[in-house]
């Protein structure tokens, strides 16, 4: 499994990709014929310090390693490339 990366991947993935979402999570994918690669995004606008935006993202990320793995070899193409968008406000 690979980070998803580069401008042409990403627009790509949201361009052409299904989305699929369940609060306060945003799953967009895309079947290809490459590698699994993965991308995590936190909003900026909606957590403005970087400590807790990371902090997301790296719990996001060990969810994925961890639950996507089942998924990923499940596949019938067996790749495709998901970004996983975390879109909760903070609380206040």
């Amino acid at each position: 499994m690979e980070r998803l990366k580069g401008k042409k991947q990403i627009e790509k993935l949201f361009v052409s990709g299904r989305s699929v979402g369940v609060f306060p999570l945003r799953l967009v994918f895309l079947k290809t014929e490459e590698t699994n690669k993965v991308g995590v995004s936190v909003s900026k606008k909606n957590f403005k310090s970087a400590v807790n935006r990371n902090k997301i993202k790296r719990l996001l990320r060990i969810a994925v390693e961890n639950h996507f793995l089942d998924l990923f070899n499940k596949l019938e193409p067996k790749y495709c490339m998901i970004c996983l968008l975390y879109t909760s406000p903070s609380p206040r």
